[in-house]
């Protein structure tokens, strides 16, 4: 079977390998999800639903057929924030906690099974491998002065390449405390992206910005988009579209 995520949410929690935070399609029942043998490794991007919900800027008709990410893809397009109830704002300590907290186990229980299985050679060079391709974003992350608080993989291994999630934690003075998660498609990989809510894009990748923000003036943002190769997420209390930000979380993203 092949191993997608779907991103077309707020937020991306990596769990095997089909991810999702809210409205999540039935992968067994939905048609537009069918196994094909002609499917292609990398972003595949297609409506979730029977009848397309196409993203226009000031179209409150389209916005007020989906509550969900839809509705709030929409409106970042539209007015470079979503204006939601403060539970909606996810705290970035919090996360970064949780995942932590994921990974801890991940150590203790699934990844001494799957390298069990993997060849000696991959035990002895590969088992803190990710299997993804880091140069460019190792490199802006350096440029942009980040700090790197952590860094782990997991997720699936790939024979002979390591493991096809990463997790790094940066900081620095202008962002804060940012979450960046890189997945690595194989050849039975890769990610589905909802055409309805598609409404970014990133070196002419599709993906999906979501700006939160509530009457506090509290934000966080997630962007989520693919390439061939890989999938990417960075989540941050910041909202990228004001201004000050915008030059260099463009050259963030467009470097990595």
């Amino acid at each position: 079977m092949k191993k997608c995520n779907v991103i077309f949410s707020v937020t991306m929690t990596a769990v095997f390998s089909v991810v999702a935070f809210a409205n999540e399609p039935d992968l067994n029942a939905n048609p537009f999800l069918a196994e094909h043998p002609t499917q292609q490794q990398g972003a595949q991007v297609f409506s979730f639903t029977e009848t397309p919900i196409a993203l226009h800027e000031h179209d409150n008709i389209n916005a007020a057929q989906d509550t969900g990410y839809v509705r709030l893809a929409v409106e970042t397009k539209t007015n470079g924030f979503a204006l939601v109830d403060t539970s909606q704002i996810k705290d970035i300590a919090k996360l970064i906690a949780e995942h932590k907290y994921g990974h801890e186990l991940f150590l203790l229980s699934l990844k001494p099974e799957i390298m069990a299985a993997q060849s000696i050679a991959d035990q002895t060079n590969l088992s803190q491998q990710f299997a993804g391709d880091t140069v460019a974003l190792d490199n802006i992350l350096v440029q942009q002065e980040f700090t790197v608080m952590s860094k782990t993989v997991g997720g699936n291994f790939i024979a002979g390449s390591g493991w096809d999630q990463l997790t790094q934690v940066v900081k620095n003075d202008t962002f804060g405390t940012v979450i960046i998660k890189v997945f690595s498609f194989s050849q039975s990989s890769g990610v589905y992206l909802d055409a309805d809510a598609v409404n970014y894009h990133v070196n002419n990748h599709p993906g999906i910005l979501l700006v939160l923000k509530d009457d506090n003036n509290k934000v966080y943002t997630n962007l989520s988009w693919a390439d061939k190769k890989q999938s990417y997420s960075i989540k941050l209390a910041k909202n990228i579209n004001e201004i000050s930000l915008v030059k260099q979380f463009n050259a963030l993203i467009t470097a990595i």
